[in-house]
Parts: C-alpha cells; sequence; structure tokens
C-alpha cells in the first residue's frame, strides 16, 4: 500500500463519494476508482459500501481509515521536520494535545522574550501521538496534561486550567443550585471531551464516588472542548469543559458556570532526559504567569 493510495483512499472516505476525491486531488473519477478497487484486491476486502448514494465505510474501511490518518501525520511531520530544520538549537518541534494547542499555546508563544534564540514550531496530535514523536525525536519536546510515566521522560508544569460544569442560562437554570457531586448523575447526561482530559474527569468522579458510565451520554462521545461547547450551545446538556476553552462564551453570557464543581487540570512540558529542556521550559511557565496577570488585571478592572 503506497502513501498514495492511502491519500487517495482518505479523500474518499471523508467525503463519501469518488468524485468530490478526485475534484480534491485532481485526478479523475476512474482514477480514484480503479485505486481504490486495487487495494480492496490486494488485501481481499471491501472498504466501502458502494450500495447507497453515498459510500459508507464497511468495517475494514473504518480500520483502514484510523491507522491511515495517524501514518500519513507521522509522515508529514517527518516531512516538516526536515524541511524546516534550522542550525542546531535554532528551533523546537513542540507537540501538544488538543486543548495545549487550541487555547494556551499559541498564546504563550506570544509572550515569549522575544529576544530568545530558540523559535518554537507547535504540532497537533493526541496524548499517543506526542508520546510517540516525543521518544522518537521527530518532537523536540511535548505538552500535555497527562504526566508521562516513561522512565525516559523527564517532565516539568508548565501551566494549569480547570474543568468547570457548563451551560447556556435555561438549562442551568434546571439544575439546583446547591447540586453535589454525586446528585449529577440526576441531570445526566453530562458531556465532556473524551480525550487525554478523560483520566482527571474519572479520577475525580471516583474521588467524590460517583459512576462515569451513569453520567456519560450512551452515543454521543465527543473528541474536542469545541465540540463539546457547541453541544452545550444546543440548550439541552450540561457539560465539563476546560475554563479557558468556555472563557469567551461565559464572558458573553452565551454559557454560565453550574455550581461549584472543578476538577485540576495541570499541563506538563516533557523531553527526553539526554535533552535539555529547561530553556523552554523557563520560557513558557515565565508566559503562563504573564497571561494569568494579564487576566487577573482585566478581571479586576471589569469589577471596577
Amino acid at each position: 500500500m503506497t502513501f498514495e493510495q492511502m491519500r487517495i483512499f482518505l479523500e474518499a472516505a471523508h467525503f463519501g463519494s469518488f468524485t468530490h476525491a478526485a475534484e480534491r486531488l485532481g485526478l479523475t473519477q476512474s482514477a480514484i476508482s480503479v485505486s481504490i478497487k486495487k487495494l480492496e484486491e490486494k488485501h481481499d476486502v471491501s472498504l466501502f459500501d458502494r450500495s447507497g448514494r453515498r459510500l459508507v465505510l464497511t468495517e475494514a474501511g473504518q480500520v483502514l481509515l484510523n491507522e491511515a490518518e495517524r501514518i500519513l501525520r507521522d509522515v508529514d511531520l517527518t516531512i516538516r521536520r526536515v524541511e524546516s530544520r534550522r542550525p542546531a538549537g535554532q528551533s523546537a518541534m513542540v507537540a501538544c494535545t488538543a486543548n495545549a494547542y487550541d487555547f494556551w499555546m499559541p498564546e504563550l508563544l506570544a509572550h515569549v522574550d522575544p529576544t530568545f534564540p530558540v523559535q518554537m514550531d507547535l504540532v497537533r496530535g493526541t496524548v499517543d501521538e506526542v508520546t510517540a514523536w516525543v521518544m522518537r525525536g521527530t518532537a523536540d519536546v511535548g505538552v500535555t496534561c497527562v504526566m508521562p510515566s516513561h522512565p525516559q521522560f523527564r517532565q516539568v508544569g508548565v501551566f494549569a486550567d480547570r474543568m468547570i460544569l457548563c451551560g447556556v442560562r435555561e438549562r442551568a437554570r434546571q439544575v439546583p443550585d446547591a447540586v453535589k457531586w454525586t446528585e449529577l448523575t440526576e441531570q445526566a447526561p453530562v458531556l465532556w471531551e473524551q480525550t487525554d482530559l478523560t483520566p482527571a474527569l474519572v479520577a475525580a468522579f471516583a474521588a467524590h464516588r460517583v459512576d462515569a458510565s451513569r453520567l456519560a451520554h450512551p452515543r454521543l462521545k465527543l473528541s474536542s472542548s469545541m465540540a463539546v461547547i457547541s453541544a452545550l450551545q444546543g440548550g439541552r446538556y450540561i457539560g465539563l469543559v476546560p475554563e479557558r476553552a468556555a472563557k469567551p462564551l461565559l464572558a458573553s453570557g452565551g454559557l454560565v458556570r453550574i455550581g461549584l464543581f472543578e476538577v485540576p487540570l495541570r499541563y506538563w512540558m516533557f523531553g527526553l532526559r539526554d535533552r535539555d529542556i529547561d530553556p523552554l521550559v523557563a520560557q513558557v511557565a515565565r508566559a503562563a504567569r504573564a497571561v494569568a496577570d494579564s487576566s487577573a488585571r482585566s478581571h479586576l478592572a471589569e469589577q471596577m
């Protein structure tokens, strides 16, 4: 299976159409069809159910989709690493999990000392991908809210967030003011992002003797904070989201906080033990303090 075949398959899978895949890739529809057919014949599987108007992935197709996306992300990251390589010590590839990438690191890098000689390039991945990239040396450091436990890593806490319970105002009014953790099941389903944030949430549920399975939506499993926030705005659900991700909507009244529920999230920067990550850690931690101080001053000014 070639990388080109993987890319053709992914386009067809994402759009559910050979025609759209052909338009995206600048190929003919017959070229797309032949490429997929060769894959299916070579491995003796059907990747798509073609019985309807739209292509639907088979079980084998879903397996290939997951693996092809991972493989091509690795390849693209490696190519980016090679093409952007600067003299030693002048650049660092920083691999981040979703919330660190989406809501923290871009702003923090804007607060890094402009005289700092190392340029930090950000890439986004799952916690497993970030860990693998750092382990292989594809990325210089990783940033995640899951503390790496591998003995080859050294990790340092750099900033913190917290998960809070939110909903639109109308839905929030349906929740008793003094609701307790053990009473949350009466408000189920409760949404949350099911990624690297899940361990912290599950630990909090266990500490408060709450059965997470009784809270979770039976079918709706969301993989980003923005997806959770979007679902909350529909008004049917309440959910636990990182405060930083919800901050704009909390400020505008699009969401309101419910109760005093909070789950601490600490973000770690980590790298292989034989690499000196201290200069990067110091810059990110200093930037995080500057951002926190700026937010505190803004909040104080709003109250005056």
